[in-house]
């Protein structure tokens, strides 16, 4: 399923597609998806400038005798994917952000690494003459004391000290910050106002914290479905599981699968969640594939189990009304390096959502929830950000995999340089470089 078509895209950067640099280009002949729900047949896209100018059917669309033309007939276009949710090492595996956007995701939020050290991987990238996706920071994860990931987190002590390190990040240029499981509700609270004095978003990773309290206090968005465990348990279930993450960080490691493989996310109190997370409008960004056992592992019903009643409960969300974004945590198990974000839309419709709000969820739906008002749709007056697939995903979600070419800011880039890139050569099933975080 996770072929790179390498001779046909090959073929494409050397004939058919336009020069790098260039100011206007009409991309013509495709069907279109705005990100919206919206479909255009034979349609045309106008850019200029690395901003889309026109969108609509070729009828109704004039190319300008000075653009660049790109032929996408037969071909499906849509928004560059805004990955919500994405970890990546400098040092480790420095061209996984590159291999992302080679396969379409233009945007990406990094949730827990040193802004200077993102900004320096950027600068050295860059120098490389290497094009860079979209790279959004959160800095260190906002955390209490015992950490589960000491080297990603900064330790928040008191009120004094998580105002001054959540205005910290902000000025040094996080457009959200995460708060992690064993932040007290207290800090949590300042966090969130911080943020909302300077307009950014806050989202959470939670385990010990209920996160009914945490949503009443503001909270932007949930990173991961089973952050929500707390409020779908008994109290004393809630409690029980709480001591044990308290007493153990590993303890969440089992446990997840424990408690979501007993929760029913069509009860009364999923129902009520929901309510609530309606009512303050909370995204959630589930990342149902990073919890995936291996495909074919033997031994693992109880987690499948789990991970079916996490997606229930997002589709439940996402069919009430709720927002919910596409988060792909960088590398899961079940795809190879560089695909991940495409294994969870897969698992999104897996779980029921359709084909057409999984792909809006994955563009606009992550745009929205950063409060970014330049990406994620197809429309005049947004950043000329898209991909092109071979292949239809309304008919089959798999084909978000077969990736034709990918337009950052106006310019098709040169993806198959950058899918040579990745090192080590990857598989399905490695060894994830990082837990789940």
């Amino acid at each position: 399923m996770y072929k790179l078509h390498f001779i046909l895209s090959i073929t494409v950067i050397l004939f058919s597609f336009p020069s790098f640099g260039q100011d206007r280009l009409a991309i013509e002949g495709g069907t279109v998806f705005d990100g919206t729900g919206t479909v255009y047949h034979d349609a045309i896209i106008l850019v200029r400038d690395g901003i889309i100018e026109k969108v609509g059917p070729a009828h109704e669309v004039q190319i300008p005798p000075e653009a660049e033309r790109l032929d996408a007939r037969g071909k499906f276009i849509q928004p560059g994917y805004v990955d919500l949710h994405f970890h990546f090492h400098p040092l480790h595996n420095p061209y996984l952000p590159l291999m992302f956007l080679a396969n379409g995701a233009t945007t990406l939020r990094e949730m827990g690494g040193w802004i200077d050290v993102n900004k320096k991987w950027m600068a050295d990238t860059r120098a490389q003459g290497l094009p860079l996706p979209r790279l959004l920071y959160s800095g260190p994860i906002l955390d209490g004391t015992n950490p589960a990931f000491p080297d990603n987190v900064a330790v928040l002590l008191d009120e004094l000290d998580a105002r001054r390190v959540t205005n910290s990040w902000i000025d040094q240029g996080a457009t959200s910050l995460k708060i992690y499981f064993r932040l007290p509700l207290g800090l949590s609270k300042v966090v969130i106002e911080e943020a909302d004095k300077r307009n950014i978003p806050v989202h959470a990773h939670l385990e010990i914290v209920d996160p009914r309290d945490v949503i009443r206090l503001g909270l932007d968005g949930f990173e991961h479905v089973t952050s929500l465990g707390q409020a779908l348990l008994s109290s004393r279930e809630a409690e029980a599981y709480r001591q044990e993450v308290l007493l153990d960080n590993n303890a969440r490691e089992l446990g997840r699968y424990r408690i979501w493989a007993k929760i029913n996310p069509k009860g009364k109190k999923a129902d009520a969640l929901i309510r609530l997370m309606l009512e303050y409008k909370v995204n959630l960004d589930a990342t149902i594939a990073v919890f995936e056992p291996l495909r074919g592992q033997p031994g693992k019903e109880r987690e499948w189990k789990a991970i079916r009643n996490m997606g229930a409960f997002t589709v439940r969300y996402h069919q009430a009304g709720g927002l919910v974004s596409i988060g792909s945590h960088g590398r899961v198990v079940n795809a190879k390096a560089g695909y991940a974000l495409q294994r969870e839309l897969e698992a999104h419709v897996e779980a029921g959502m359709s084909q057409s709000d999984v792909l809006q969820a994955a563009t606009r739906g992550g745009a929205e929830a950063l409060r970014l008002n330049d990406r994620g749709i197809l429309a005049p007056g947004y950043l000329a950000d898209i991909t092109i697939l071979n292949s239809d995903p309304l008919v089959d979600i798999a084909n978000v995999t077969d990736v034709y070419a990918v337009i950052l800011g106006g310019k098709v880039i040169d993806r198959i340089s950058l899918l040579r890139k990745q090192h080590p050569p990857s598989r399905t099933g490695e060894i994830l470089p990082f837990p789940v975080r």
